[in-house]
């Protein structure tokens, strides 16, 4: 039947004109009473029997919206109203567990409880004729994040923190109430278009789907070897905290990690940690630190305050996070609001966030030794005080080549000047009519070592 305009009674399968434009209610096949679906949606959904049929009298069945591993999602017809919603149930074999039934009626009364605008509304809940149980909640037009991410890979900063924040607004309520999402992921925040009064869309918002009910995957995709399973850990691999992976019990620091892995996502364009090797991803989470931003998108910029946040919120050590969604937020906005010129500076230099304290250390380390250098070694050295202090600082230099008798200077006057302990003697004068004896030659001068005979023959 593709390529076939019009409806289709997916009960006696007779086929009818296409529904006028303007009408919003549905019609009913006029021999079985089954409601008319568009041929198309009925063979998109693989002939889903359940298309056409109304589930516990208050919910008419129009098309299939996805499927999970705990159910199906469909869009349904709310009776005596005009609303659409999206209808969750547990079909075949789920439906008749023991464990699966009483976790999706457990998770579905508990997500009927939240009521922020940031979380998608529970209308009602309940068991359908065959036994499976079902939930009724506000029916989404927009798309997730998940395919936001994959269409343009990173957002500007300001977008994705805004989303972050509508994100932790609703787990502040959950988080509350006692409830943890354990699944926190791209796929589970949906952008939901905020339609006005005049049909226009005004903007979108972010909500958070599935508080650890079905994990839905769109028809455009399939679910990928690090999603979800059922009969496996709770969580998806690349958004799930260490204390997760390891088993432990979870807290509500456990929802912070793994927004804060999207978070990281949003503003890099990808998670800290990738493999198609869900086991070795989850090692990652638990013993290695996430990279910066700028070792993987250094052509980005994003204030380095708010990098600090994200880095902070992925702490293996969950003392080390926020203690609740409402810190993340204050963190948040004094990031945003504070961040810019930090980050300029970090970026011009292209330096890591460990780094710059390094250099500023050593730079101190510097300036310290310089200081210290200049106490030590700058100052002048004392003036000799008399001959014994000048003749030990001559005999402690290296010995110099002897000068020349013209090269000999006489003493300063400080040595020269000192009386001498004994009057000088006067030479005697040879007796009369002799001749002096010739002087012998004086063997050549050298550097005195003693300054005292030539002080003496300064007195003559």
């Amino acid at each position: 039947m593709r390529g076939v305009e019009g409806r289709i009674c997916t009960i006696c399968r007779r086929l009818f004109a296409p529904a006028a434009p303007g009408n919003k209610g549905v019609d009913r096949c006029p021999d079985d009473r089954a409601a008319l679906v568009d041929i198309r949606a009925f063979t998109d959904s693989g002939e889903d029997g359940l298309l056409g049929l109304t589930v516990s009298g208050r919910f008419t069945v129009l098309s299939r919206l996805g499927a999970g591993s705990m159910g199906t999602v469909y869009r349904a017809r709310q009776e005596g109203t005009e609303r659409d919603v999206a209808l969750k149930i547990l079909r075949g074999e789920r439906a008749y567990d023991a464990s699966a039934k009483a976790r999706f009626e457990r998770e579905a009364r508990a997500n009927s409880l939240l009521t922020s605008p940031f979380t998608v509304s529970v209308f009602d809940f309940g068991v359908a004729e065959d036994g499976s149980p079902f939930i009724a909640m506000e029916l989404l037009e927009g798309e997730s994040l998940g395919h936001r991410l994959r269409r343009e890979n990173n957002l500007p900063y300001q977008e994705a923190v805004r989303f972050a924040r509508e994100a932790l607004v609703s787990l502040a309520e959950a988080h509350e109430k006692g409830i943890i999402h354990r699944d926190i992921k791209p796929d589970n925040l949906f952008l939901s278009r905020v339609i006005s009064e005049d049909g226009t869309t005004s903007g979108e918002i972010c909500k958070v789907l599935d508080f650890g009910i079905a994990k839905i995957v769109r028809e455009e995709g399939g679910i990928d070897s690090l999603q979800t399973q059922a009969g496996t850990v709770f969580g998806t691999p690349r958004y799930m905290s260490p204390e997760q992976a390891q088993g432990k019990t979870l807290d509500a620091r456990s929802d912070l990690y793994s927004l804060a892995i999207i978070l990281y996502q949003m503003l890099v364009g990808r998670p800290p940690f990738e493999d198609e090797d869900a086991v070795l991803v989850m090692a990652r989470h638990i013993k290695t630190p996430p990279p910066s931003f700028q070792e993987i998108a250094p052509h980005i910029s994003v204030p380095y305050t708010l990098e600090q946040v994200v880095l902070r919120c992925l702490a293996k050590n969950p003392d080390e996070r926020p203690s609740s969604a409402e810190q993340f937020i204050q963190l948040l906005e004094e990031a945003v609001a504070g961040g810019g010129n930090a980050s300029g500076i970090r970026r011009a230099v292209g330096l890591h966030p460990w780094r710059l304290p390094l250099m500023i250390g050593g730079a101190v380390a510097v300036v310290l030794l310089a200081i210290g250098g200049v106490l030590l070694y700058g100052r002048e050295p004392p003036e000799p005080k008399g001959v014994a202090l000048e003749s030990s600082v001559t005999a402690s230099a290296p010995p110099a080549p002897a000068p020349s008798a013209s090269a000999i200077e006489p003493p300063s006057m400080a040595a020269s000047s000192l009386p001498s302990a004994d009057p000088p003697k006067k030479k005697p004068e040879p007796p009369r009519g002799t001749t002096a004896p010739k002087k012998k030659p004086d063997p050549p001068k050298t550097a005195p070592t003693s300054t005292r005979p030539k002080a003496i023959d300064k007195f003559e």
